[in-house]
């Protein structure tokens, strides 16, 4: 195996090679090959092969060229045993392949999940008497379709077999479902080998307790503690063999359709199929799996009858069913920018009901689409809960504070109570707990609902939205316009800048002292900012998450670190009680107002140093 010092020549060179590069990309190709930023150059040229017109023949050196990154970088996460900093963000514990996420150190996080497992904060937490309890009970495996899981799934047999805990395995896994299974037999927790919809370099680790919803911080912070002592470790030797007497493989697929057919308070997923059936010559059904862990399930929920009957009429139709651990060079997320060819594609082939829907690679965010417009989730929520009322089932809304208040505003005009909580589907369990709310909601496309699960779960939001559909027999654009003529218009966006070549503690350290500036020395209550050559009056400030700064006029600004990944992300919303003919504008000088205030606040602490 090459060095560092080794590969980055040979590596840029071959990178430099690609015919179509601009000056400005060769040279950022050279600055990170100099510091054996590897990963990012197998970024940088997935940017470009999908942004450029490129040949067929460009398209598959770049491909090439980032296999061969992959596989080296996999290499190293093999060999290395090289420490690193954990840190349990918004949703779990995620890390770059290579570096620092490694498979020794995966071996060490998962022995302070065991440890976790026997400690009272986790026994008392869960309500178990002893760590007895928890080894019958088991602890549910699953991961997505990134590069080395089963590396990563077979760390976590041994670990947890050789502590005398039962596994149940279910290799590649939709995150809601481990959480509906782990909830459904009372199981111990889990563990999921996702780290969402991160880039390709990226690998993640998240454990869930035994409600199956994401691991609090009064849970992940002793796990991060006992991962750091392990990695300052010096004598850790890893697990060494499973013992398969304690592993149960299992088909969470089937499981699944039982859980909805049995389980469910919102999906009636026989009238779902009926209905697909019988309208399948007018629909449009245009599925992106992004080669990731949906695949198969959505099917198993359909059935076969209704597939046979949907591929007959020409109603069904897929993307990115393939694996592929680069995802087509993009970033694979839900995202207008994916979304594009998928709105292309159903307005070229529009029929009577039309529908979209890509699903990151856990499968716990979806984002949709009709012939008319995108439709995230903050377009979709409102939908989805206007739904559910209307259905009978009667509560409020749980939702993230950048996400948009329209569904809000709907609750409250419904005489149902709104929580407002920091980003992260775990900071929704009090409020489901407590039976305040029937469905739960993030502007990031995750969403669930009363007795489904306490996870973010697409295949919810896809049964959520053909229920939508069959309901109403009208397409979620024109369910979203009619809300919007009874309860106001609402345009939220969203953007962020990335902070490159940045280790995990000095992230930390900066993240915190940018938010600090953002918080307590730019402005107050009162003061002005001008916004499309309009002064706007600030009304309140909302600090649970970064600082949220809402205006007279009921819109808003919102800046926070990102919780997953070393980035700055800014949000907006323009709040309007008549139709805007065009929002572009409006939406394009909150923009401009959300980086200034950003890029005022980095400079302060840069300034400071």
């Amino acid at each position: 195996m090459k060095s560092k010092e080794e590969f980055a020549p040979y590596i840029v060179d071959k990178a430099l090679a690609v015919e179509g590069l601009s000056a400005a990309e060769k040279n950022e190709i050279e600055s990170l090959g100099s510091r054996h930023f590897f990963w990012e150059i197998a970024n940088t040229l997935g940017l470009f092969y999908n942004r450029e017109k490129v040949s067929a023949e460009t398209r598959a050196l770049c491909r090439a060229i980032i296999d061969e990154i992959r596989e080296y970088m996999g290499e190293w996460a093999l060999r290395d045993t090289s420490p690193t900093t954990v840190v349990f963000g918004t949703s779990g514990w995620r890390g770059v392949i290579g570096q620092g996420y490694s498979l020794f150190n995966v071996h060490k996080v998962l022995r302070a999940i065991v440890r976790h497992l026997q400690s009272d904060v986790f026994l008392q937490w869960n309500g178990y008497k002893d760590f007895s309890e928890v080894r019958a009970a088991g602890i549910f495996l699953q991961r997505d379709n990134r590069f080395m899981g089963d590396n990563w799934l077979e760390a976590a047999r041994k670990e947890l077999t050789s502590a005398g805990i039962k596994v149940f395995d279910a290799g590649m896994c939709p995150t809601g479902v481990g959480s509906a299974f782990v909830k459904n037999n009372g199981l111990a927790g889990s563990i999921n080998f996702t780290p969402s919809h991160n880039p390709m370099p990226y690998a993640g680790l998240k454990f869930n307790p035994s409600d199956g919803g994401g691991a609090g911080a009064e849970l992940t912070v002793h796990i991060e503690r006992m991962s750091n002592e392990l990695m300052a470790a010096e004598d850790f030797t890893p697990a060494e063999r499973e013992e398969p007497s304690l592993v149960t493989s299992v088909d969470a697929g089937a499981f699944f359709e039982k859980y909805i057919l049995e389980k469910s308070l919102v999906f009636d997923l026989p009238k779902i199929r009926q209905w697909l059936i019988h309208n399948a010559a007018d629909l449009y059904l245009l599925i992106d799996f992004m080669h990731g862990a949906s695949r198969g399930y959505v099917q198993r929920l359909l059935g076969d009858e209704v597939l046979q009957t949907l591929k007959k009429a020409g109603a069904w139709h897929t993307l990115h069913e393939d694996d592929d651990y680069s995802f087509h060079g993009m970033k694979p997320e839900p995202s207008a920018v994916n979304q594009r060819p998928l709105l292309e594609q159903l307005q070229k082939n529009a029929r009577k009901f039309n529908l979209a829907l890509a699903m990151d690679p856990d499968a716990d965010r979806i984002r949709f689409a009709d012939a008319r417009m995108d439709i995230d989730m903050n377009r979709f929520a409102p939908i989805a809960y206007a739904n559910v009322l209307a259905g009978g089932l009667k509560g409020g809304v749980v939702h993230s504070v950048p996400s948009s208040g329209f569904t809000g505003k709907i609750a409250r005009g419904e005489g149902q109570p709104v929580v407002e909580t920091m980003v992260g589907f775990k900071n929704f369990r009090e409020a489901f707990n407590a039976g305040k709310v029937v469905m739960g909601f993030e502007e990031s496309d995750g969403i669930s609902f009363k007795g489904h699960t306490l996870e973010k779960c697409s295949l919810a939001g896809f049964l959520a939205a053909l229920t939508a559909l069959s309901d109403h027999n009208s397409n979620l654009s024109d369910q979203y316009l009619a809300l919007q003529k009874k309860y106001g218009y609402y345009y939220p966006d969203r953007a962020g800048v990335d902070v490159k070549g940045v280790s995990v503690e000095d992230w930390q350290r900066y993240k915190s002292a940018v938010v600090d500036v953002l918080q307590h020395k730019l402005f107050k209550v009162g003061d002005t900012l001008t916004i499309g050559g309009a002064e706007k009056t600030i009304q309140s400030f909302n600090t649970i998450d970064g600082v949220k700064i809402v205006l007279d006029d009921d819109s808003w600004i919102l800046l926070r670190p990102s919780g997953t990944e070393p980035k700055f992300r800014y949000y907006f919303e323009v709040v309007s009680d008549r139709e805007l003919a065009d929002a572009g504008p409006m939406l394009a000088a909150y923009n401009e107002a959300a980086e200034s205030l950003l890029q005022k606040a980095r400079d302060y602490v840069d300034n400071a140093k």
